[in-house]
């Protein structure tokens, strides 16, 4: 990995950029899009990361593929004492912590030529700026909240969270945003929450570098996700036990990590419970690497992902790019993936029929490998830094020049 040398090309004719992140560390697919859109602009902007948790890219190259070095970026942190006391509030889903980088950000935002975010939160950066969305999640308070002037009273009453005074949040001006986002369905929740508009930029997904020939390939499944409710692994093994009625050889790779939580602990152990009980053709793999994963869905023909409504799905993303047949929910995002393919999109009530359908037939399953592989484009690093590249001369030129 070629690095350069710290202070060459870092002349004031390199335009300066702030991405505002929250957690850049691996997992998770928002943190795979932050640092593959630090790679794209390190060669060509002088990049700074803003950040409440400490930033070890040895670990982020090392998950996502990416080649990012001490010299490409500086980090700014909020200082030690303020992250302890926000880290007191310990309800999920709390974006304390990233309000206050949007409140730092408002400091901070006129060191640099564009600030950008690209966490899970649709941010306020106290001005122009260029967002990936990866859903309108604060949507939500919108018809309490408004635009935030109702300060203490108004947080008195419930219609101000606390977040928003610390955060000094503006619909307003979040609206200035150029915004990109994950799906094209996605795209339609910001529009309808905001009636601004927003443009499709698919996540990056690494190819797999060794994957068999279908022939060579285990009759097998992956589903990768977090040991959690929501990716409804427990729902994946009674529907594919049905589908094992009719196909014997038939068998599934769970693969995750655990989540936190007395729920998510709860849901961990009743999934190893089942795990136990169908040993024969049931095997976990607890935080698999990067590179684990790519080589198991590149020995695998099939892959199938639960989650419902997901915004994009970097898992069957990944799975078509390792040459994987993937079943995703007939609902969100995901259904972009495989093209919206009938065969491939099923809901509760069918899904073990419409696998099953797959496997008994050789003539499906080559068609479906070759639309599916006119749809890996779609999906390329390449294309996305392409157009995080074009997304970024495009605000600057709206936004600064």
């Amino acid at each position: 990995m070629a690095c350069r040398a710290p202070g060459l090309y870092t002349t004031r004719l390199r335009k300066k950029i702030l991405l505002v992140h929250q957690v850049l560390q691996p997992p998770g697919g928002a943190s795979a899009v932050a640092a593959w859109i630090l790679e794209a602009l390190k060669d060509e902007y002088e990049l700074a990361v803003l950040a409440f948790e400490r930033v070890d890219l040895t670990a982020v190259n090392r998950f996502y593929g990416t080649s990012l070095c001490d010299s490409d970026l500086s980090v700014i942190y909020p200082n030690r004492s303020i992250r302890a006391v926000l880290r007191l509030n310990p309800g999920e889903g709390s974006i304390q912590p990233a309000a206050y980088l949007m409140r730092m950000c408002r400091r901070l935002r006129h060191q640099y030529d564009l600030v950008m975010a690209a966490g899970m939160e649709e941010m306020d950066l106290g001005g122009p700026g260029l967002l990936y969305v990866h859903y309108p999640h604060l949507a939500r308070f919108w018809e309490k909240y408004r635009d935030g002037s109702a300060g203490l009273p108004g947080l008195l009453r419930g219609e101000t969270r606390p977040w928003m005074l610390l955060a000094g949040y503006s619909i307003e001006r979040l609206k200035q945003n150029a915004i990109l986002t994950n799906s094209d369905w996605t795209r339609d929740r910001i529009q309808e929450a905001y009636g601004i508009q927003a443009r499709t930029l698919y996540p990056p997904v690494t190819p797999c570098p060794q994957a068999l020939p279908w022939e060579s390939r285990e009759n097998g499944f992956v589903c990768a996700g977090r040991l959690h409710a929501r990716k409804r692994m427990d729902w994946v093994l009674a529907t594919l036990g049905r589908v094992r009625e009719q196909h014997r050889g038939i068998h599934v790779h769970l693969v995750g990590t655990r989540d936190e939580g007395r729920e998510a602990a709860e849901y961990y152990r009743a999934l190893l419970g089942l795990v136990a009980a169908n040993r024969g053709w049931v095997q976990l793999h607890e935080d698999l690497s990067r590179n684990g994963l790519l080589d198991l869905m590149g020995r695998c023909r099939y892959a199938i992902h639960a989650l419902r409504e997901e915004h994009f799905g970097i898992a069957p993303a990944e799975a078509l790019m390792a040459g994987c047949i993937p079943f995703v929910h007939d609902s969100g995002g995901q259904v972009e993936i495989v093209g919206s393919d009938p065969r491939l999109c099923y809901r509760d009530d069918d899904a073990a029929d419409k696998i099953s359908a797959v496997l008994s037939s050789e003539d499906v399953q080559a068609s479906l490998r070759g639309s599916l592989a006119e749809r890996r484009e779609l999906f390329t690093v390449e294309r996305f830094m392409e157009g995080i590249r074009d997304a970024v001369s495009s605000a600057i030129r709206i936004f600064v020049c």
